[in-house]
Formats: C-alpha cells, sequence, structure tokens
C-alpha cells in the first residue's frame, strides 16, 4: 500500500512538472489549426498541454518493455507520429493513416502468433493466411485508435474510458488466474488516475500521441490476454472497445452521406452535439464542468455495459446483444440530439 501511495505522489509530481514545462516553453499546447476549429467548441483557451506523449511513453516503456520488444518499439513510434501532429509538424491525415498502416502492419508481420478470433468460420479461414491477417488487424486498429483520438478533447471522455477498459483488463487477468502484466498493470492504472484528475478539470489532454499509443497498447493487451484464455469471447473484447471503433466508423459513414471531406475533424460527434445541446440550455457557464459531466455520463453508460459484459465474458450471444443495443441506444442519441440542434 505504501508503494502505490508512493508511487501516486511520484505520478502527481511528474505530470504537474510536464504541464509546467510545456506551458513555460509554448509547446505541445492545444491549438487551433487550420481545419481544427472543432476545439474551440469545448474550451475558451488554446494553452491546454497535450500531455499525454510526454507522460505515458517513458512510463509504458519502464513498465513493459520487457513484454514484447517489437510491440514497445511500434506503441512508441505511434506516440511520435501523433506528437508530430499535436506539434503541427505532420498535419496531412492522409499521410498520417499511411504512416499507421505501415506501423501496425509491421507488428502483426513480425508477430504472427497474434489473430483475431471472430468465431466466423470465413473470417477465422482468412486467418490462416499471413496477408489476410495482416490486413484485417491492422484495419481492426487502425479504426480502433483513431476512434479513441476522435473522443479525446471532451473532459474525462477518452482518459476515463481508457481507465475503465485498463480496470477490466485486470479483472480478466485476475479472473483467469494469469501471470501476466499484473503488478505493472496496477501501476498503469494508477497513472490513468492521476492523469484523469487533471483532465476532470480541462487541465490536460492525451493528445494523438497518447491516443495513438494507449489505444493501440489496450487493444493489444486485451487481444493477447483473449489468446491466453480460450474462455474469454472475443466479443466480450469487442465490447470492451465498440465504443471509439463505432464513433469512428460512425463519422466516416456520415460524412460520406453528407459529402464531407473524411480526414477533417468537425463538430458533429455525438458527445460535442451532446455539449451544444446543453450548452444552449445554459445548464452552466463553465465548459470544462459541462464537458467532464458528459464525458462521466457517457462513461458511466458504457461501464453499466462492461459490468454486464464481464459477468458473461464467456457468452458471445451475451455479447453480441449488448454491443447491438449499445450501438441502437448511440444511434437514436445522435438522432435525437441532431434533431434538436437542427
Amino acid at each position: 500500500m505504501q508503494f502505490y501511495l508512493f508511487t501516486f505522489v511520484i505520478l502527481v509530481f511528474y505530470l504537474l512538472l510536464t504541464n509546467f514545462f510545456l506551458k513555460k516553453f509554448n509547446f505541445s499546447l492545444d491549438k487551433d489549426a487550420i481545419n481544427e476549429k472543432h476545439k474551440s467548441l469545448l474550451r475558451k483557451d488554446s494553452s491546454t498541454p497535450l500531455a499525454g506523449t510526454f507522460y505515458f511513453l517513458p512510463l509504458i516503456i519502464l513498465l513493459f518493455y520487457d513484454l514484447d520488444t517489437n510491440l514497445i518499439f511500434c506503441c512508441a513510434m505511434l506516440f511520435f507520429l501523433g506528437l508530430l501532429a499535436d506539434i503541427k509538424i505532420v498535419t496531412s491525415y492522409k499521410l498520417r493513416l499511411i504512416l499507421q498502416f505501415l506501423l501496425i502492419a509491421s507488428i502483426f508481420y513480425i508477430s504472427k502468433e497474434i489473430k483475431i478470433d471472430t468465431r466466423i468460420l470465413f473470417i477465422n479461414d482468412l486467418m490462416n493466411y499471413d496477408l489476410t491477417r495482416i490486413l484485417i488487424c491492422t484495419f481492426f486498429f487502425m479504426v480502433l485508435i483513431n476512434g479513441f483520438n476522435l473522443i479525446d478533447g471532451t473532459n474525462c471522455l477518452c482518459t476515463l474510458n481508457f481507465f475503465i477498459i485498463s480496470i477490466f483488463l485486470y479483472l480478466l487477468i485476475k479472473s483467469s488466474n494469469i501471470s501476466f502484466i499484473n503488478h505493472e498493470l496496477n501501476i498503469f492504472i494508477l497513472s490513468l488516475f492521476v492523469f484523469l484528475l487533471l483532465n476532470f478539470f480541462g487541465k490536460n489532454f492525451l493528445g494523438d500521441g497518447a491516443a495513438y499509443g494507449l489505444g493501440f497498447l489496450l487493444g493489444y493487451l486485451l487481444l493477447k490476454v483473449s489468446l491466453l484464455n480460450n474462455n474469454i469471447s472475443p466479443y466480450f473484447i469487442a465490447n470492451l472497445l465498440w465504443y471509439p471503433a463505432f464513433e469512428n466508423l460512425f463519422s466516416i459513414l456520415r460524412r460520406n452521406f453528407s459529402k464531407s471531406n473524411n480526414y477533417l475533424p468537425d463538430n458533429e460527434h455525438l458527445h460535442q452535439l451532446i455539449f451544444k445541446f446543453y450548452k444552449k440550455k445554459k445548464i452552466t457557464e463553465r465548459n470544462f464542468l459541462l464537458s467532464s459531466l458528459i464525458g462521466m455520463s457517457i462513461n458511466s453508460i458504457l461501464f453499466l455495459n462492461y459490468f454486464i459484459g464481464f459477468n458473461y465474458y464467456n457468452n458471445s450471444i451475451i455479447q453480441i446483444v449488448l454491443i447491438s443495443s449499445s450501438i441502437l441506444l448511440y444511434l437514436i442519441s445522435y438522432y435525437y440530439f441532431d434533431k434538436k440542434l437542427g
């Protein structure tokens, strides 16, 4: 207990120090760039540090360096790629997607034992061929990490989602009696909690780097655990990760339907529609508080879904029902708030 208390204090000091130096040197701050006016919707200033890469990357390397060298290298490169986007060096979304594809495909090319079990015979057969296995896994992870990036920016939405998913990853490992990153995962969860405390007040955000890196890491660890325990339904893993993935896919379809540019961010995501609706109602003048309440509310619903799913993590039918009902709730909510604002 004393160890974790000491670690908590160190992490708080480290994060505060990181935020201080980023603001002091005006580096990696959440500033609007051309075609990125969506950020000003949720906050009035542009001096919020995108501290995720500087805070989490050293911790990830320290905690998981002996887990899989290739995994950590790919994860670090995704952190770095996102950081280049955060500091406006890589501004092309198309270039970012190409680099993501190359990085993620390389890890699945090297790690030939990693595959996605869908319990669908036709797709599982495709996993027996390297090319199709790499393409399917790469597509899944690209959808996932970009989905996490889409929900970063609303307080407590992305960070709290990472935190909750990590807790259920811990519970999966514990219930399966798997000796796998147990101690390291505890510290990782604690680091997310520290970041979440400041994120509640809008004092920092993950940024593209941490959204990519952490999203990839958690997706990979969940996939690894499911392969270590065949009793875990792959659809429970999908249940834990459906929200950011669906947010991304739905945004692509929505923009195609409206003939908008698929690569540019906008203010039409569900969490942003909810924000605009309640901002119009003048619930509170404090943007950070409204943003935090929305992030916590969405994650409360997700937590309930995850909790039910965890109690039946070996039952694919229940997981599919939970995912389907969650997507239906998302679509109904989106239609409702879009209509109210339209």
